[in-house]
């Protein structure tokens, strides 16, 4: 197997090929990886809000009130203003799923689904149905297409700048999927690039290969260290983001 395929084996999401009466069923790599952090934080969150006696359920309770504290003070309602507050279990949940599926490329035999492009876009194409919401719930269909026009702008260009605000609100939905996509399918090649550095050059010589297996797990640790930096950042902008865009097209100006 060469590099292009261990690569390919590690980052790319795989079907697993099972079907149900004839009909092939989207089983893959990145869909289990995305149930599975669904479920894990169905169910804990409902057992963290019923709340309870012991050490534990105190703590993990504390700790989420401190986390809707910090995505509703935090980007909510700087962003969005007082209207946010409505939306505040999206941003909540968005955030958190985000990063744990992030973090999921870091348990064996685990893929991050967010490397997955689709997978991105899904969330992006979500986040801009919100943002549209929010244009449609606070101006009505009217005042939110004047929102593409700004104000003072003479009226011969008006069919120029329209479309041109439309495409603008177009590619920032973009823009949330793609950044999300190449800091963590980056991430993950640099950490699979530098394990393989260590065979690469071992099969030129076992002592050179020896030699190189200590830098490159040092390597390997600091990055580790750093992906888990990247998990949380790019959950934090994507989030980030989601609400500055809301709130534009809320506080229109």
């Amino acid at each position: 197997m060469d590099v292009a395929e261990i690569l390919s084996h590690h980052i790319l999401d795989h079907h697993w090929g099972y079907s149900l009466g004839g009909v092939e069923l989207p089983i893959t790599t990145h869909t289990v990886t995305l149930l599975s952090v669904s479920v894990i934080m169905l169910i804990g969150l409902y057992w963290i809000s019923k709340g309870g006696a012991s050490t534990l359920k105190r703590l993990l309770t504390a700790g989420a009130e401190e986390y809707v504290t910090f995505i509703r003070d935090g980007m909510v309602l700087p962003n969005m203003g007082t209207e946010g507050k409505s939306f505040l279990p999206y941003f909540c949940t968005l955030f958190l799923f985000i990063l744990l599926t992030n973090l999921a490329g870091l348990i064996p035999n685990m893929k991050t689904a967010t490397s997955n492009i689709s997978v991105n876009a899904a969330l992006a194409l979500c986040s801009g149905g919100l943002i549209v919401y929010c244009g449609l719930k606070f101006h009505g269909i009217i005042g939110f297409l004047k929102g593409f026009i700004p104000s003072g702008t003479p009226g011969w260009l008006v069919p120029l700048i329209f479309p041109l605000e439309v495409i603008s609100l177009i590619i920032k939905v973009c823009v949330l999927a793609l950044r999300l996509f190449a800091n963590m399918l980056a991430g993950h090649m640099v950490l699979i690039s530098l394990l393989l550095m260590i065979f690469i050059i071992g099969q030129l010589s076992a002592v050179a290969g020896v030699g190189a297996a200590i830098p490159a797990m040092g390597l390997e640790i600091f990055m580790t260290c750093l992906e888990l930096l990247v998990a949380f950042l790019q959950a934090y902008v994507f989030t980030l983001l989601t609400a500055i865009f809301a709130g534009s097209v809320i506080h229109t100006h």
